[in-house]
């Protein structure tokens, strides 16, 4: 009897020890929002995150391992991984859309590109926690006036989202004949600027 429980003990210890091998270390709140480990993301019927915000944290080489063993050299670890939405940077140094195109690309990444209110909703966080107006997402009519496309060529309006700033009218207006890339504004809504402009910026990696 005494042998038979020593080793349901080892077993459930063995178990517990490879369970906690493989969990990847969260914040328990960051501002008020809730992170959570992987896989138990709670999706809503629209598949977008619930209003308690989902975050977890990148501390180091082991957890990028799971994804890409190499995006931990280009990312560096303070990209913020949410469940169903990927992995999101915001960078506070301003640069014209295309310079920062390329560093999202090096960074093996792209410029963000929203696909739902959720995630509008957590870059606008981010916005707010580092007080930048706006920031270059990954949208333009650089093809033809008026089309907006992703920079994965994707219409518009196929992502998820398509909404436009209700702070100034008529938007995107091209005003001038040069406003050709779109940025997210902190009130909510994409505005659009010229893509020489410089601006704050969001790089994504999706996984």
């Amino acid at each position: 009897m005494m042998l038979r429980y020593m080793f349901v003990v080892l077993s459930c210890t063995i178990t517990y020890c490879i369970a906690s091998e493989n969990t990847i270390e969260t914040d328990t709140v960051i501002n008020g929002l809730t992170a959570v480990t992987p896989g138990k993301s709670s999706l809503n019927m629209n598949g977008n995150l619930t209003p308690a915000q989902q975050i977890i944290y990148i501390y180091g080489p082991r957890q990028w391992k799971m994804q890409d063993s190499n995006l931990i050299n280009k990312a560096g670890n303070d990209y913020l991984i949410t469940p169903g939405m990927g992995a999101h940077k915001l960078h506070v140094r301003k640069l014209p859309w295309y310079k920062a195109r390329r560093i999202c690309i090096q960074e093996g990444g792209h410029l963000a590109i929203i696909n739902s209110n959720s995630e509008e909703k957590l870059l606008l966080h981010i916005l707010e926690e580092n007080k930048i107006n706006q920031a270059w997402l990954g949208v333009h009519d650089l093809y033809e006036e008026g089309d907006w496309n992703t920079i994965m060529d994707e219409p518009l309006e196929a992502t998820g989202y398509s909404k436009w700033t209700l702070k100034i009218a008529n938007e995107p207006d091209n005003y001038g004949g040069k406003q050709h890339c779109g940025v997210l504004l902190k009130e909510g809504g994409m505005d659009d600027l010229e893509c020489t402009a410089l601006v704050a910026f969001f790089c994504e990696i999706a996984f």
